[in-house]
């Protein structure tokens, strides 16, 4: 018998045919399987791309058209729009419609904006997007002079919408009456967006300034407000006796009643004022001057403040003795009289007397000899104003008024301590 070496047998013929099927096999399943993967890569480098993500897409072009119009070239803007509703595949979005009535607008077709967005309003009238529609429209209403449209569109707004669009709908009705002269009834609207809007939101500042301008319009005119108080003029009265006697200033005295000359005051006169406790607080990172009184924000101004080096201290100041048209004791030099062209304190002083340890003694909030450096950090400290500015606020803040300089205004307990 023939040895067995390993103890291998030998093979066969049904176990050679029993092999070379199992090998055509993996030959033909590997051959399938690699033959995918080549014509799949094979494939790739023919296949189009991937389309890009539409919200990116339309976001693209928003922004295009956006910063055309900011820019003013309305052409740019209206061929951005054009191929944004050619990269589009469906309607046009809102977006871009919004953008087209703020072209038209521009443009001073107020109807062509107004035609564009009613139809607007009605395709977002069951949307997230109603709010915005309806305020673009109304605006639109407001441009073609169809006022009471406008008021039916803000109202809805103001009823419906969630905030910030309710306070922005709160803030056009109140406009309206402002512009109507309605102050009287204006002024608590203002006051309430103030009250319920976001801090430094666009609704916010509006109502700010609309609340400002308002206040001043009053307490500066002879008009009759709740407010109002009346003294009438005993013998061997003068402007200046009378203001401190009833803690307002000479100057409110003088504008509230038309006079122009103090020493033309008669006996019997009827004099109007209007009695408050004012506050000043000075944010020091938005360069900005808040009057307060006893409701809550009177107005707010632009103020320049101090350069690197020479910040203006924060801390807690009163005013002090005030100054119409000062002489400026410039440091180390001669004292440059009031009215020089190089005297840095305009028209008006008023210092600032410290109230905590530490605290500089010579600051001031002044006028300016550069308007330009208002809103900025340039001054040596002081708080500087524009020429109107602080011709006004001095002539509405008496001596010992308080003072407050702050990096940053906390705005619920500062608001909440005033009512």
């Amino acid at each position: 018998m023939a040895k067995r070496y390993f103890g291998t047998k030998r093979r066969t013929s049904r176990d050679t045919g029993l092999f070379k099927i199992i090998l055509v096999l993996a030959v033909l399943v590997g051959g399938a399987y690699f033959g995918g993967q080549y014509l799949s890569s094979l494939g790739s480098w023919f296949a189009s791309p991937e389309p890009a993500d539409a919200a990116q897409v339309d976001r693209d072009w928003q922004q295009e058209a956006k910063t055309a119009i900011e820019s003013g070239d309305l052409a740019a803007a209206e061929s951005a729009i054009e191929a944004w509703q050619s990269a589009s595949n469906g309607p046009l979005p809102l977006d871009a419609q919004f953008l087209q009535a703020e072209i038209a607008e521009k443009k001073g077709a107020s109807q062509d904006a107004i035609s564009i967005l009613e139809p607007a309003l009605e395709r977002a009238r069951n949307s997230a997007e109603f709010p915005a529609a309806a305020i673009a429209l109304a605006k639109a209403y407001e441009a073609g002079g169809k006022h009471d449209e406008a008021l039916a569109l803000y109202t809805e707004v103001r009823d419906r919408a969630p905030s910030p669009f309710r306070e922005q709908g709160a803030v056009a009705l109140a406009e309206e009456l402002q512009r109507a002269g309605k102050f009287t009834e204006a002024l608590p609207a203002f006051e309430q967006v103030v009250a319920k809007a976001e801090p430094d939101s666009e609704a916010w500042n509006q109502a700010i300034d609309a609340l400002g301008a308002i206040n001043v319009e009053l307490i500066f005119s002879p008009r009759e407000t709740a407010d109002s108080r009346y003294y009438v003029i005993e013998p061997g009265d003068s402007i200046t006796e009378i203001g401190n006697t009833l803690n307002t200033t000479q100057g409110l005295l003088m504008r509230a009643n038309d006079i122009t000359a103090p020493e033309r005051i008669r006996v019997g006169q009827r004099l109007k004022y209007t009695p408050k406790d004012f506050r000043i607080i000075i944010e020091r990172s938005t360069c900005r001057l808040f009057l307060l009184d006893t409701a809550g924000i009177f107005k707010r101004y632009s103020v320049g403040l101090g350069m690197p080096g020479y910040e203006t201290a924060p801390g807690k100041y009163t005013i002090g003795n005030k100054q119409k048209d000062p002489t400026w004791f410039k440091p180390g030099a001669e004292p440059v009289p009031p009215n020089d062209p190089e005297n840095e304190l305009g028209t008006r002083w008023m210092p600032l007397i410290p109230l905590d340890a530490g605290l500089p003694t010579d600051l001031g909030i002044h006028g300016t000899i550069e308007p330009e450096s208002i809103g900025k950090f340039q001054s040596h400290g002081c708080p500087r104003m524009q020429k109107e500015d602080v011709e006004e606020l001095y002539d509405l803040v008496v001596r010992s008024t308080p003072v407050e300089i702050v990096e940053k205004i906390d705005w619920p307990s500062v608001l909440e301590s005033a009512v």
